[in-house]
């Protein structure tokens, strides 16, 4: 039996080969052998000893998932320990990507510019002309909207002539998403990033283009949400044009 115990910034699973727990900076991988006790230290906080008397701990997110986790990982040790075996630490850092940080820092700025600008233009030039710098809300609504939809669609329609269907599992959390991991035909680990909380999920993924990759989902809902995002965009559009040139007429 395997079980996985997701976090905040941080999962642990077990398996017939060991307890992993993975860190944004690391990996530690800990035979089962070399598991003293494993035992809820709060009720959010898994707390394993090993044999050689270190300890890790993890952070669950919810009290019962993590009374569950420890029930199971204590009937899974073995009856004798090894207290020479000790756990396998393995960096991952890497550094930093700072470029998502300078795109939500300039469009902040240009967020708090629009907002300036418009305040402005209302006050010098009356609450009419306002309409036209307003009008560019929708407008980039419905740019966003049609070309996420566009996207979708695209997507979907390659993984379905050639996508490869795996088995991901989940590795950890990026804010209230699922960070899952799978292995591609070439062994190579790729990670996958969605709002499912299913420890284990199915998803195809593009061989030519490994980061295009979809999780299995009923078809009424695809369809639903890429309909909703291009019958709305070309409305978003109407109204941001009719905002900006329409009050020019």
């Amino acid at each position: 039996m395997s079980q996985i115990l997701n976090g905040r910034g941080v999962s642990a699973k077990f398996d017939s080969d060991g307890v992993h727990i993975t860190r944004p900076d690391q990996q530690v991988d800990i035979p089962l052998s070399a598991v003293r006790e494993a035992r809820a230290a709060e009720t959010r906080t898994v707390e394993i000893l090993l044999t050689d008397g270190t300890a890790h701990r993890v952070e669950g997110g919810n009290p019962t998932a993590t009374a569950a986790f420890v029930a199971a990982l204590t009937a899974a040790l073995p009856e004798e320990r090894d207290p020479a075996s000790g756990a396998v630490i393995t960096s991952t850092q890497t550094p930093r990507d700072r470029g998502p940080y300078g795109i939500m820092a300039l469009g902040a700025v240009l967020a708090l510019a629009f907002i300036g600008y418009a305040v402005w233009v209302a006050l010098t030039h009356g609450a009419r002309v306002l309409g036209v710098i307003l009008g560019v809300v929708p407008l980039m609504a419905g740019v966003v909207m049609l070309a996420s939809g566009i996207a979708e669609t695209v997507r979907r329609i390659v993984l379905s002539r050639r996508g490869i269907t795996v088995l991901a599992e989940a590795v950890g959390k990026e804010g209230k998403k699922t960070v899952y991991s799978y292995t591609d035909t070439d062994g190579s680990v790729h990670r996958y990033t969605c709002k499912r909380t299913l420890p284990r999920i199915q998803l195809a993924y593009d061989p030519d283009k490994r980061v295009r990759a979809a999780h299995a989902d009923w078809l009424p809902f695809v369809i639903g949400r890429i309909s909703v995002k291009t019958i709305g965009a070309p409305l978003w559009l109407f109204v941001g044009v009719v905002m900006i040139f329409g009050v020019l007429g």
